[in-house]
């Protein structure tokens, strides 16, 4: 017996036209355009569904938004910091909501390198274009704050290419709440593309983790899942779905295909955006509180390099001091004077994804390139020159056992020589590349249109399809693939029951 209701666990199993696994970017793309089309859609969720209007503390935030609470790590030389969404809407809960498009000449560049048919960026255009209206992308509107301003006019002063960006939001506060929830600004996942695939008869289940994917022949013919229904212990789901949409992150995707012994060329090939931050002592007080999250960019240097300002509040800027308290902690005293500031490298270091048994969360590896490193240091250099002339006091990278700089000669001196390795702590919150897709076998896990080589009813569709590091923040390549990813899936399935028809009429 099968049923199409939720339900809440037990052994009847949950049958549906698509199951949608994960609800970030991808996913929930996913889901709005399939309900557009009439599929019935089961979504699930691993984290838990928190109200998009809901007012968090930075704490609760961390605890019921960010996996582990934010606290990941990809291990190599040197440990790598990351951080992913953990609840209905994904990363786009935690994110500052800026929207990018990736650059042209890479969209083409990648249609060449992995064969990627009907891609490059006049396929993808359109895509962009309804991502932005979707979310309503827009430049900045209400004044910055001076941790902008200073950052932008240094630019300025400097001759550096720099812009606003495009963020999705609707009626930002200012406060630089993006991390905590951010009622009623960012328009994210949850606040803006799943209620209306909901309203379309998209059945959501949130607390749900997928633990295994059955095959039988070239098709997956059951998920199994456990369910959290409240405090209690998980119980077992089962679904029986005609397709399936894998939308679980670059880490998380690769992690289930691979305990399930699906897929080939699949996590191997992880990349990030390593990013060295500084942390930056200003005369004044900053006036954190009343300004709204950094949204100028430096450019001068892309795409291999971009400068731009980080969260700001009090219990983040702790994160970053707390990495090396005995050197930074004294910046605590004086936070309303402090802030923070990162180079992002669009690096081509690569990583694994590996699942261990008995553990949920797989064993992440990273390894930067020696020409990441160079990039990082030239992006430190940058950013300091540009800090001291937005009139820093005093810059403190995230470089174990620094003390920091208190001039931009101090920092050219030290940076003339390659960075420490051993001392640097780098961070990433963007994660991609680990499926990629397109019709070079040996390089791909999937075919052009996220379809799993060997499996006739199994589409990838999230970050782990973006086939390199972007260079920009990646939220609306992954929307615009994933939206690619739904409509090929229609047009096929479409075809397919047009000459099911034909041969029935015969």
């Amino acid at each position: 017996m099968e049923t199409r209701g939720v339900g809440t666990g037990g052994h009847e199993p949950v049958a549906c036209d698509v199951l949608v696994i994960g609800s970030g970017a991808g996913g929930a793309v996913v889901a709005d355009r399939l309900t557009a089309a009439g599929r019935d859609v089961v979504l699930v969720e691993e984290g838990p569904d928190v109200p998009a209007d809901l007012a968090l503390s930075p704490a609760e935030a961390m605890r019921r938004q960010w996996r582990c609470g934010g606290l990941m790590t990809a291990f190599g030389a040197p440990l790598l910091a990351y951080a992913e969404g953990r609840c209905v809407g994904g990363g786009t809960e935690i994110n500052a909501a800026i929207l990018q498009r990736i650059p042209a000449a890479l969209l083409d560049a990648w249609s060449r390198r992995y064969a990627i048919a009907e891609y490059g960026a006049d396929a993808l255009a359109p895509y962009f274009r309804e991502a932005e209206a979707l979310l309503g992308a827009s430049p900045p509107e209400r004044p910055q704050g001076s941790v902008t301003t200073r950052f932008a006019a240094a630019a300025a002063a400097l001759g550096w290419d720099h812009q606003s960006l495009t963020q999705a939001k609707d009626g930002c506060l200012g406060g630089a709440t993006c991390a905590e929830g951010c009622p009623p600004g960012r328009r994210s996942m949850a606040s803006a593309v799943l209620p209306r695939a909901r309203a379309r008869g998209l059945r959501v289940i949130a607390d749900c983790r997928v633990v295994r994917l059955e095959r039988r022949g070239a098709r997956v013919v059951r998920v199994l899942a456990r369910r959290r229904d409240g405090a209690g212990p998980a119980r077992p789901m089962t679904f029986r779905p005609e397709h399936v949409f894998l939308c679980a992150g670059a880490i998380h995707t690769p992690a289930l295909l691979r305990r399930s012994g699906l897929g080939r060329n699949v996590g191997a090939s992880l990349r990030a955006h390593p990013v060295v931050r500084a942390a930056a002592l200003f005369p004044e007080p900053l006036t954190v509180r009343h300004s709204a999250t950094p949204l100028s960019a430096v450019t001068e240097f892309m795409p291999d390099l971009r400068l731009g300002g980080s969260i700001l509040l009090p219990g983040y800027l702790g994160m970053m001091l707390a990495e090396d308290w005995q050197r930074r902690g004294w910046l605590w005293a004086h936070r309303e004077r402090v802030g923070l500031y990162y180079a992002m490298a669009r690096a081509e270091g690569r990583g694994q994804v590996i699942p261990i048994p008995g553990l949920v969360e797989p064993l992440v590896r990273y390894r930067a390139t020696d020409d990441d490193w160079e990039l990082l240091r030239r992006g430190l250099l940058a950013l300091s020159e540009l800090l001291f002339a937005a009139g820093a006091e005093r810059v403190v990278p995230s470089l174990f056992g620094h003390a920091g700089w208190t001039s931009p000669g101090a920092a050219r001196a030290e940076l003339a020589a390659p960075l420490r390795r051993s001392r640097a702590g780098l961070a990433t919150l963007h994660l991609f590349s680990s499926c990629p897709p397109g019709e070079e076998a040996a390089l791909t896990a999937t075919d052009s249109f996220g379809r799993l080589r060997g499996l006739s009813n199994l589409t990838v569709a999230d970050a782990s399809q973006l086939p390199e590091a972007p260079g920009v923040n990646p939220q609306l390549g992954v929307m615009a693939h994933a939206a690619r990813a739904a409509d090929a899936f229609l047009a096929a399935s479409d075809a397919q029951a047009r000459r099911r028809a034909a041969r029935d009429d015969a």
